[in-house]
């Protein structure tokens, strides 16, 4: 099944089963099951940021400071408070996640057999999260957007940037493998396309919440 690794095949085959066993079918429910797994995998990345307005206040992470042409370095709005709660809210739930897939018995949707090897990815994606947000933010006053006015596609995937920022260089073969082998790019890709989505909705639940001034 499209270079599915062994232990995925397990869950991929009772969904086939239930279907019916059919050429298409498979590689459609193989598509799928990489797209939902890839989801699954990066919920430490795709959280922190809306987390962090939870935590959010306190002493700025730029300590109030400008650069030469008078703008802030990052602004009011990332703050010491919210990188730790975001970063931490991320870990957090990823051992959550690795608790409920170890239960199941499903290895393949979970980060590391090793414990201390999965608590260092998830710092890396969930701190990748949040220093993609700051870097962000830093681009957008570098170019004098408002804190809080739009920044099409930046808005969107600057903390996926900050992540594979990190994670790529420092644990490539976690990533070839995760996201890239085999039927796994699909998952990449199929992530990469819904976030959109994904960081509207969370908005929109943060805005309704009264955390955030808008909906985007």
């Amino acid at each position: 099944m499209l270079g599915m690794p062994p232990q995925y095949m397990k869950l991929s085959n009772t969904i086939i089963n239930l279907l019916g066993h059919h050429a298409p079918m498979d590689e459609i429910v193989d598509g799928v099951l990489a797209i939902l797994r890839a989801i699954w995998l990066m919920v430490p990345m795709l959280i922190p940021n809306s987390a962090a307005v939870l935590f959010g206040g306190g002493t700025p992470v730029d300590f109030g400071r400008k650069m030469k042409d008078g703008t802030r370095i990052l602004g009011d709005g990332k703050t010491w408070r919210g990188l730790a709660g975001g970063t931490l809210s991320g870990m957090v739930l990823g051992l959550i996640q690795v608790g409920i897939m170890t239960a199941l018995d499903v290895p393949s949707w979970t980060y590391d057999p090793c414990i201390l090897c999965t608590v260092f990815i998830l710092f890396l994606l969930a701190f990748g999260s949040m220093f993609g947000d700051m870097l962000g933010s830093f681009l957008k006053r570098r170019i004098k957007i408002a804190r809080g006015a739009k920044a099409p596609g930046l808005d969107q995937y600057d903390f996926l940037i900050g992540t594979l920022i990190l994670i790529i260089p420092i644990e490539w073969a976690w990533f070839y493998e995760n996201m890239i082998d085999g039927i796994y790019w699909v998952g990449f890709i199929g992530l990469i396309i819904l976030i959109p989505f994904m960081h509207r909705a969370m908005n929109i639940i943060g805005f309704k919440m009264g955390k955030k001034d808008v909906p985007w």
